[in-house]
């Protein structure tokens, strides 16, 4: 039997609407704490590095973007024509091209970092901190492109609370590693430890999405 179609009300708008909300306002904080811890360092050119490292691997990640709302249209209609099965296979799909998106990406770093610099030219010392910024965090690619997926198949279920609630776990985890790695236990390698905090938390982000769609 197939489930009882639910209206739509305003109550459910807003259950699915204000989580998301809430999610996307926590996004600023990861950049403004690494920003911050990184600044305790007491050099500018270690906040140059994280700044355009974060620029130009959020830019690479973008390009993968589609997933998140590609997932939320498509997975909404299986669940309409309720195909529980296409649902599934759609995180499947995601999951797959995710990854496979950010073996690709970590594959072609190199050429990628290059052509990021001559658009975007920095000085030898930022240049050369943003390098080792990047080639460390590149290799959370896989679950940060994954994520879109997840996310994207999460909303369309509606299920925005489990969004928020992996989205304010990812933060807290991103400010307990940044004072622990950077400022206590490996103070003079703050920069390149900030970015292994980043890896950490976007794998601990996808194996809680996981999770949280199982």
């Amino acid at each position: 039997m197939k489930p009882e179609f639910q209206g739509i009300t305003h109550q459910r708008v807003l259950n699915i609407a204000i989580p998301v909300v809430l999610a996307n306002i926590t996004l600023p904080i990861l950049g403004a704490v690494d920003t911050a811890v990184v600044g305790q360092m007491g050099a500018a050119a270690p906040i140059g590095a994280v700044g355009i490292g974060a620029i130009i691997l959020g830019a690479l990640y973008w390009m993968f973007g589609f997933l998140r709302m590609g997932t939320v249209g498509l997975a909404s209609q299986a669940i309409g024509a309720h195909q529980r099965g296409e649902v599934a296979a759609l995180l499947t799909r995601v999951l797959c091209i995710g990854g496979a998106g950010g073996v690709v990406l970590v594959g072609l770093q190199q050429p990628l970092f290059w052509a990021a610099f001559q658009i975007s030219p920095a000085s030898a010392e930022v240049e050369g901190m943003a390098r080792q910024y990047m080639m460390i965090r590149i290799y959370s690619a896989p679950a940060a492109i994954a994520m879109f997926g997840i996310t994207g198949w999460l909303v369309a279920q509606e299920r925005t609370r489990a969004v928020l609630g992996i989205q304010l776990l990812m933060n807290g985890l991103n400010v307990v590693l940044d004072l622990w790695f950077v400022v206590c236990a490996w103070a003079r390698l703050g920069c390149q430890w900030c970015c292994f905090c980043d890896v950490c938390r976007r794998m601990e982000r996808a194996c809680t999405g996981a999770f949280a769609v199982s």
